[in-house]
């Protein structure tokens, strides 16, 4: 048995870092001392007089506002006792974070009305509440809105609904881009920081278990006798096992819509069988779990009788990365898995490289990995360039500029560039020093560990942006057409004084929804598009609204179950189309299913 060499594994430490920031960030406690939160504006004005009710009322907050947020009126004449209630909308929140806004009915008659709201914070924390008052001058005008109803041909149960006096001031937030078919995210939904964090630090460690392994195989079979490389890939399967853990939990989160907290607990897993990603996440923490075969006996790697599983079981984990859609066809599921397996064994072996193989000086065995390594680095950087290469002309179908996919995606390939140049100098290198060394020196190994941690840094960046590019939708899945989603009745939104025909279609059902935003008219020159998800009269959850939705003209847009839409309540739900400040039509939507369990 040769004797353990000290090791400082930097590139470990950052990843266990990385692991228990991410934990902290999903744990992170509420203040006890939450800042009561202050109306700044108001339409109708404080104090103010109208003509008639309005029939939409808004409030401006001077912090960001959470999800449970109440808002009652009543009206009613100045010498009156007590004023009527008046039952409003379910409150909406916002692009911007800070304005909520609840229709009004249009029987409200002319008296003094009293808006009272309570908010709570971002932590869903109470953070205020107060009241304002506002006259009604004068009673409504008994006038009937002309209402058209109509069927889209071929389209079955389509619902066309003539537009209301309803007008929401414009909201601000997100991001918007130039006009075609652009696939960025909508900005008023659940967040998404842990969920990018967790499967960015899950891609880590199965990199760093699968990597060590197949170096260990191919390259380095002395490895399996040292006390390092045992205690290594003990270590890189916990951090994997433990990323894995978190990354089927946000993954449940995301479709659910249910807390962190609860989702990551295993027993509330089973919405995971929902969605393909949902699935490839829970066969992530099962074969992680069974790699435990090889990371705790690793010489079962180099043993032909066991060598099977030792390298399946971790190979089958990391094949769950090409998995993480659920629009991917068979061509795109094929080269997402030559490139998630080739890009983890690379990085991998760099890992490996940097904190067991060049920790210190040893015997001529060092050598021989390091050139073995250096030989085998190629070829899979190689693997790796080619396929993301065509994942780019396949998804994004020349739509680099136009969509955040494609921007990311441009992000990606400048630093893949210069990874693949700092790769190939330090092969260069390695054959250089290592092909006259005989035993691995002190200075030698020092040399060779920093040219590779350069390597290994570039690569974690991009791995960074790859876990990025899985939370954007690319334009060749929304180009696909709908068959590809969960997708319920074509809903239609016609409004002839504004030249808008609009359809929308989602998944009409609790939990999670696919949206499909199609844009038949303008052809061009809109702005401002923006969709509302009014909750079912009489539920105690906020509405959803999609806002900043960057079409500038006829197109379409689709937002996945993945980018965390989900509607929370079943009933009838009221879906709103605006432009601007004007409202396109609205109609009423059937969702169906079971609340979820609190």
């Amino acid at each position: 048995m040769i004797a353990p060499r000290h090791t400082a594994r930097p590139a470990l430490r950052w990843l266990l870092a990385l692991l228990a920031g991410g934990v902290a960030a999903a744990c992170w406690g509420t203040p006890v001392h939450a800042v009561d939160n202050t109306l700044v504006a108001s339409t109708p004005a404080a104090d103010s007089t109208v003509d008639v009710a309005p029939s939409t009322i808004s409030l401006q907050f001077a912090n960001p506002l959470g999800d449970l947020n109440t808002l009652t009126m009543t009206c009613g004449a100045p010498d009156d006792a007590v004023a009527n209630p008046i039952p409003l909308g379910t409150p909406i929140r916002l692009a911007d974070g800070v304005t909520l806004t609840a229709s009004v009915p249009s029987t409200v008659g002319k008296g003094v009305c009293t808006v009272a709201w309570k908010v709570a914070d971002v932590n869903l924390q109470p953070a205020g509440s107060g009241s304002f008052s506002f006259t009604v001058a004068n009673d409504p005008v008994a006038t009937t809105a002309p209402t058209t109803s109509s069927t889209v041909a071929g389209e079955e149960g389509a619902d066309t609904t003539a537009p209301t006096a309803t007008t929401v001031a414009p909201t601000g937030g997100g991001t918007s881009s130039g006009g075609g078919t652009d696939t960025s995210e909508p900005t008023d939904l659940p967040p998404r920081g842990p969920l990018g964090l967790f499967r960015l630090l899950s891609i880590l460690g199965l990199a760093a278990l699968f990597g060590a392994l197949v170096v260990i195989t191919l390259a380095w079979p002395e490895g399996v006798e040292y006390l390092v490389t045992v205690r290594h890939l003990k270590l890189v399967w916990a951090l994997a096992l433990a990323a894995a853990v978190l990354y089927a939990g946000a993954t449940a989160q995301q479709i659910s819509g249910e807390g962190l907290g609860s989702a990551l607990m295993p027993t509330s897993w089973g919405t995971l069988l929902d969605t393909t990603a949902g699935k490839a996440a829970l066969l992530r923490v099962l074969f992680v779990a069974g790699s435990a075969y090889a990371a705790f006996r690793p010489e079962r790697a180099i043993d032909p009788a066991s060598q099977l599983p030792a390298l399946g079981l971790p190979a089958l984990a990391v094949a769950t990365i090409a998995f993480s859609r659920d629009q991917f066809g068979i061509v795109e599921f094929a080269v997402g898995l030559a490139h998630a397996l080739a890009m983890a064994a690379w990085l991998g072996g760099l890992v490996l490289m940097v904190s067991v193989v060049l920790s210190g000086p040893g015997d001529e065995d060092l050598v021989h990995a390091t050139r073995g390594f250096g030989r085998l680095s190629v070829p899979l950087l190689l693997v790796t360039v080619v396929t993301g290469v065509a994942q780019m002309f396949r998804l994004d179908q020349g739509a680099i500029f136009t969509s955040s996919h494609g921007r990311v995606l441009v992000l990606k390939a400048v630093f893949v560039a210069a990874m693949v140049f700092v790769a190939l100098e330090s092969r260069r290198f390695i054959k250089q020093r290592a092909s006259r060394a005989h035993t691995m020196s002190a200075p030698l190994a020092g040399r060779l560990r920093r040219a590779l941690r350069f390597e290994m840094g570039i690569g974690v960046v991009v791995l960074a942006l790859t876990a990025w590019l899985l939370a954007l939708a690319p334009v060749g899945l929304a180009n696909s057409g709908s068959s590809a989603y969960d997708l319920g009745t074509v809903r239609r939104f016609v409004n002839e004084s504004l030249s808008a025909d609009v359809r929308v279609t989602f998944s009409e059902k609790v939990g999670a929804n696919d949206v499909r935003i199609e844009v038949v008219s303008p052809s061009t020159g809109l702005s401002g598009l923006q969709v509302d998800f009014v909750a079912p009269a009489g539920s105690t959850i906020g509405g959803l609204s999609i806002v900043d939705i960057p079409l500038t003209g006829a197109g379409t847009i689709v937002y996945t179950k993945s980018s965390g839409f989900a509607l929370q309540a079943p009933g009838t739900w009221t879906v709103i189309v605006r432009i601007g400040t004007n409202e396109v039509a609205r109609t009423n939507v059937m969702v169906e299913g079971d609340a979820p369990q609190a």
